[in-house]
């Protein structure tokens, strides 16, 4: 007997199927790319135990007769190719004629379907358990599809345990369909869990209308509009401001010909737009959609048809950024400080700023460089300072233009400690004592810069802060203890549907840590109280980022993990924020809770808080060593 077999077609349906259907989420993915090709108007989707027990997506498309069905349901049959030609220019979402078959073989499906063209009255419904047909029927039924599949991998368990919690596959399925219906305005959505509804979307006449109706005005009023072509490209969409960041990456919307993908190169993009004006782990809200010739895009490049491969990277990456880019400049041009670049000339000689406008100038007359470098009178270590704050380091040779700190002390200022901002100080590693540290005044009013008898210490004030108060928030919440602070005026929050799905599972939590959260219809809730810490006008990024940090988790959420993203959302929040000048004893202050904290050196978002700069390195760098 030889060695070498022919696997049976239903064991080879079930391989090719994990290629396809990794979770429910993958399933509603091919359903709705199916009912969006039918040339359907309205699609919902339902889902029982976040289709782990069921997963329902009706449309009300074109249809399909008996013998069609019957045909879709063999692998590569389908009505979108007739030619290898085609392939090289694919209009539809999907084109392999895979997706039901292989979602047939691990699952119980049910369809009914009727074709709008039918000259007979009725429909047709075909059953499909595991692969095998159980059922066809005629029945009545209205114009367009509905396909149920339930039991999923109910014959492959060794897949099923991998699934993830119901209400982490909950939040696939809901960012798939938000994914979707912000790709087809013009198409009716609908979103149910359990009988509840997480989303409805009535068709919409633009993309600015259907951003409203899955996020809400207020979300829309702090985005930035982008448009721009390059030859037969063109990108469009939203991005947002840099104080609009995120901690994970489930805010990028990124679509090619209204097809939902991940793009290394879109994506890269979008991160070197952001690079100096977003803090390390932040992400931007994109909404971007890439339109270009279908004969310029490869969408063959894997089963699940999310990625893509572009005849010319080099052309939409740079597409991608210089829109970005150029919105962003607009509105949040890049601090002068933030150029890395040569030593301005001594002569007086205008230097540009983030806008390239270039300072007057007599804002630099005079500076020759014979003149010293000003940090400022020593400070005692318990010296009581005024309400002007402490010296800056970077204010030097004049106030600069439009009030601002002269931009030659800011490039010397940049000389001086440049492994602060190109990362090649050392993170303190040894446990650090406040004592002995002497404040020498604050860089750009966001860095604590002392010293000691090792050398110098430049530390973060903002994560320092966060550091102190996290964990004085950790054992209050241990021990039950929350204060709350109720708001004056309560403050109303839209959610996204996949927001909406987690906050029902963390609200018993959210509630005994601080918050008092009601329904306000739709699809807004009411804050009518907070964590006494966190500071007013903060709430709604509070809030936000406490549901948006416990997005990204893919497991079970426990108790000890919700409390602990309450506890680092609020205590980040609350901290000190960079750019915020501080008296000499508010300094002092810090850095003496800062030793009584159990981990002094970095902040719970796993930042430094220190960096070192020890005698012998100083003294190597001015040639002493």
């Amino acid at each position: 007997m030889s060695r070498i077999q022919v696997l049976p077609e239903i064991l080879a349906n079930k391989i090719a199927a994990g290629e396809i259907v990794e979770r429910p989420a993958s399933v509603v993915k091919e359903l709705v790319e199916n009912a969006l090709d039918a040339g359907s108007r309205q699609v919902r989707v339902a889902v029982l135990g976040g289709g782990r027990r069921s997963i329902l997506v009706c449309d009300d498309g074109e249809g399909m007769t008996e013998d069609d069905a019957l045909l879709a349901f063999e692998h590569h049959a389908t009505s979108k190719l007739r030619r290898a030609e085609d392939l090289s220019a694919i209009a539809t979402l999907g084109f392999r004629g895979e997706a039901l078959p292989s979602i047939a073989s691990v699952s119980r499906l049910r369809l009914r379907t009727r074709a709008a063209d039918a000259a007979a009255p009725g429909g047709t419904e075909i059953q499909v358990h595991g692969g095998v047909l159980r059922n066809v029927k005629t029945i009545a039924w209205e114009r367009g599809t509905e396909i149920e599949v339930g039991g999923l991998f109910y014959n492959l368990p060794a897949r099923k345990k991998f699934l993830r919690s119901q209400e982490t596959e909950l939040g696939h399925v809901a960012r798939l369909v938000t994914h979707y219906a912000l790709a087809h305005p013009e198409v009716r959505f609908e979103l149910q869990s359990d009988g509840r509804e997480l989303l409805r979307a009535v068709g919409a006449a633009d993309m600015r209308e259907r951003v409203v109706q899955i996020f809400g005005e207020g979300f829309l009023e702090r985005l930035l509009e982008f448009e721009r072509e390059s030859g037969r490209m063109r990108v469009h969409g939203f991005t947002s401001l840099p104080s609009e960041r995120r901690t994970n990456g489930y805010s990028q919307y990124v679509f090619v010909n209204r097809r939902m993908v991940r793009d290394k190169v879109i994506l890269g993009a979008v991160r070197q737009a952001y690079r100096t004006r977003l803090p390390p782990n932040s992400y931007p809200v994109v909404l971007l959609f890439l339109e270009l010739p279908y004969d310029a895009v490869d969408v063959n490049a894997h089963p699940a048809k999310t990625e893509v491969r572009f005849h010319d990277q080099n052309g939409v990456y740079r597409l991608v950024f210089d829109a970005l880019e150029e919105a962003l400049a607009a509105r949040a041009p890049i601090p002068s400080y933030l150029h890395a670049g040569p030593l301005p000339p001594a002569s007086g000689e205008a230097v540009a700023d983030g806008n390239d406008d270039p300072a007057p100038r007599s804002s630099l007359a005079g500076a020759g460089g014979t003149r010293p470098l000003v940090f400022g009178p020593p400070l005692d270590d318990g010296a009581a300072g005024g309400s002007s704050g402490a010296p800056e380091l970077g204010r030097v040779l004049g106030s600069g233009g439009r009030g601002r700190e002269g931009e030659l002390g800011r490039h010397l200022a940049m000389k001086l400690v440049p492994a602060m901002l190109y990362g090649s100080g050392r993170a303190l590693a040894a446990p650090f004592r406040a004592e002995g540290v002497k404040i020498l005044g604050q860089l750009h009013n966001s860095y604590i810069v002392g010293c000691d008898s090792e050398g110098l210490l430049i530390i973060d004030q903002h994560v320092a802060h966060e550091r102190i108060l996290y964990e004085g928030l950790a054992r209050s919440i241990e021990r039950g203890r929350v204060e709350r602070q109720g708001l004056l005026a309560p403050i109303a929050i839209e959610l996204t549907p996949e927001q909406k799905a987690r906050l029902e599972r963390i609200l018993p939590e959210l509630e005994l840590n601080g918050f008092d959260v009601e329904p306000f219809g739709g699809d807004s809730v009411l804050v009518r109280s907070v964590p006494a810490a966190c500071p007013e006008g903060e709430t709604r990024d509070l809030f936000s980022d406490i549901l948006e940090s416990l997005e990204a988790e893919e497991r079970t959420l426990d108790v000890e993990r919700i409390r602990d993203r309450i506890a680092v959302g609020t205590a980040c929040r609350a901290a000190v924020k960079v750019h915020m000048a501080l008296a000499p004893e508010k300094m002092r202050w810090l850095l003496d809770e800062l030793e009584r904290t159990r981990i002094p050196t970095h902040c719970p978002h796993g930042r430094p808080i220190l960096l070192r700069f020890g005698m012998r390195e100083i003294e190597r760098n001015f040639g002493r060593s």
